[in-house]
């Protein structure tokens, strides 16, 4: 049972900073404002040819896209006097590989959130194993575990985000359709390198903000009750 206790104990330090990354993130690829910032910001009207508001019509079959049952993704807009397919074969295959990891992410952030909320309830609310200064201390743990991979994160990123993120690419897709011509493809040209540098900075912003104040919304109730905990120092009575 003390193997199974610390277990349980190690899984839920994991869950915490995994369900503030992957809560982030489904977020931020669900957030209107984000396409409409990559469209807006990054001169996605010249480099496309096609209308602003195609781009975010487009943009929005992009977010619905990812929570439907829909396997291929197809956007035809137009483009001057013509109608033209949005992406390539090549676009479209990766969009798919994109969906695939999203949905893997979000069953990662549902399990992750399930998991902390059922070790709260089942070990700290009703068997009591765990008092709330422990369960502040695996909050701190999770935290602070969080912070460092962000911080290691942020060092391999100063070395050439260009690199960092293609070595990304490399670990989380299978082939290289990835690979896209920002000449010819619309899908890096809605999406450069320079957005994706400016989310990923946000992301982790963000992350290591909510990080820290759990941290320390943890550390001030350890030292209140620690205080509270303190017996009083006997004083001397006198007749």
């Amino acid at each position: 049972m003390g193997a199974f206790r610390f277990l349980a104990a190690f899984l839920f330090v994991l869950a915490v900073p995994v369900a503030i990354v992957t809560t982030n993130v489904r977020f931020l690829a669900d957030e209107q404002r984000v396409y409409r910032y990559a469209v807006d910001e990054f001169g996605a009207v010249q480099t496309t040819g096609v209308s602003r508001d195609e781009l975010l019509r487009a943009a929005a079959e992009i977010r619905a896209y990812f929570a439907s049952g829909q396997d291929v993704l197809s956007i035809r807009v137009n483009q001057g006097d013509r109608e033209i397919s949005l992406f390539n074969a090549r676009e479209t295959a990766h969009m798919k590989d994109v969906k695939d990891r999203f949905l893997a992410l979000n069953r990662v952030q549902e399990f992750s959130l399930l998991y902390a909320l059922g070790y709260v309830a089942a070990v700290v609310l009703w068997a009591r194993e765990v008092s709330l200064r422990g369960l502040a201390l695996r909050v701190a743990a999770g935290c602070l575990l969080m912070l460092v991979a962000i911080g290691a994160a942020s060092a391999f990123a100063m070395s050439g985000f260009d690199s960092a993120w293609t070595e990304f690419h490399r670990v989380l897709f299978s082939n290289d359709f990835w690979r896209l011509n920002p000449a010819t493809d619309h899908l890096i040209q809605m999406f450069p390198p320079d957005f994706w540098e400016s989310i990923v900075f946000f992301a982790g912003l963000l992350t290591a903000a909510e990080a820290a104040l759990l941290l320390v919304g943890a550390g001030i109730y350890l030292g209140v009750t620690s205080r509270q905990a303190t017996p009083r120092r006997l004083q001397p009575y006198y007749v």
